[in-house]
C-alpha cells in the first residue's frame, strides 16, 4: 500500500488494513460531503451551446461536487415538447452525474397555454418552470399548480411583475435615484411571491421560489410554510453578499433579475 502525506509514524495509519489494490486519498484540506444538488442550472442545450452544453455543464458541476442538477427549460427550442425533452434526457445520460430536466409550464414559454404536463411527466420531466419569464395569468398558474400537484411534481417560478418595473436589473432605491432611473422595486417580487404562496397553499402544489431576494418575500414563504404550504425558496451567493452599491463599481456587470437590493437585512424566522 502506498504511503500518503500526513500519516506520521503511527503503527495504524489511516487506511490500515486495506489491500495494495485499494486507493487511499489524503483528504487534508478537503471536504468530504454527500453529493451536492443544484436545483437551478442552465446548460443552454439545445440551441445556445456557444454559452454551455450539457456535457461541459455536467463536468463543471462534478468538479464542484454536484452529483445531481436540474436544468431549466429556457433552451432554444424550449423544453415544452416530448422531442426536446427526450433529446436533453439522452444527452444527460451521457454524463457522469444525474442530469434532470424541468419542462416548461406554458407552450413556447409565452404564458398563455399550458404544456401537456401529463405527457411530459410520463417522459421524465422532473418538474415545470418557465424560468426567467414570470407567469402573469393567475388562473393559468392555478391550473398548472393543480396539475403539478396531481403529478406529484414541483413547479419553479421567477417572481417579478413587469408592470411594476421601469428599468430591469437595478433596484429602485438610492443608487437608481443617483443614476436618474427608476429601476425595479421590491414590490415587483413581493406581489407575485404572495400570490403564488397562497395559490400553493390552496392547491397543495410543491412550489420553489427562484432566487429570492426580498426580506418581505422570505417572510411570506415562511408564513405560507407555517400555514401548511409546500413552498421553498432558493437564493444566490451574490444576493447574500452584495448590495445595490455594486452597480456603482461594476456597472452592468452588477445588473441582474431580481436586482441587488439595498442594505442587507437580517430576517428572523
Amino acid at each position: 500500500m502506498e504511503s500518503y502525506p500526513g500519516w506520521g509514524t503511527d503503527q495504524n495509519p489511516p487506511g490500515a488494513g486495506t489491500s495494495k489494490n485499494d486507493v487511499v486519498i489524503d483528504g487534508t484540506g478537503l471536504i468530504a460531503a454527500p453529493g451536492l444538488v443544484d436545483v437551478h442550472v442552465h446548460f443552454r442545450d439545445p440551441g445556445l451551446t456557444y454559452k454551455e452544453d450539457i456535457q461541459t455543464g455536467a463536468r463543471a458541476a462534478a468538479k464542484g461536487g454536484f452529483t445531481t442538477v436540474v436544468c431549466m427549460a429556457n433552451t432554444k427550442p424550449p423544453v415544452d415538447n416530448i422531442k426536446t425533452l427526450e433529446y436533453v434526457k439522452k444527452e444527460g445520460e451521457k454524463t457522469g452525474i444525474h442530469v434532470l430536466h424541468a419542462a416548461a409550464v406554458s407552450k413556447g414559454m409565452k404564458g398563455r397555454e399550458l404544456t401537456d404536463m401529463e405527457a411530459l411527466a410520463a417522459h421524465g420531466a422532473a418538474g415545470f418552470t418557465d424560468d426567467g419569464i414570470p407567469l402573469m395569468d393567475a388562473e393559468l398558474v392555478k391550473r398548472a399548480m393543480e396539475k403539478a400537484a396531481s403529478l406529484n411534481l414541483p413547479l419553479s417560478f421567477h417572481e417579478e411583475d413587469p408592470a411594476l418595473i421601469e428599468n430591469n436589473g437595478i433596484n429602485h432605491g438610492a443608487v437608481s435615484d443617483q443614476l436618474g432611473i427608476y429601476g425595479s422595486p421590491a414590490e415587483a417580487e413581493d406581489s407575485l411571491v404572495a400570490r403564488d404562496c397562497m395559490l400553493a397553499l390552496h392547491t397543495k402544489a410543491a412550489v420553489d421560489i427562484q432566487h429570492i431576494s426580498s426580506a418581505a418575500s422570505v417572510r411570506m414563504v415562511q408564513f405560507a410554510k407555517d400555514l401548511g404550504a409546500d413552498v421553498y425558496a432558493e437564493v444566490t451567493p451574490h444576493h447574500f453578499t452584495l448590495t445595490e452599491e455594486a452597480v456603482l463599481s461594476y456597472g452592468s456587470l452588477a445588473k441582474m433579475n431580481p436586482p441587488l437590493f439595498g442594505q442587507r437585512q437580517t430576517v428572523w424566522l
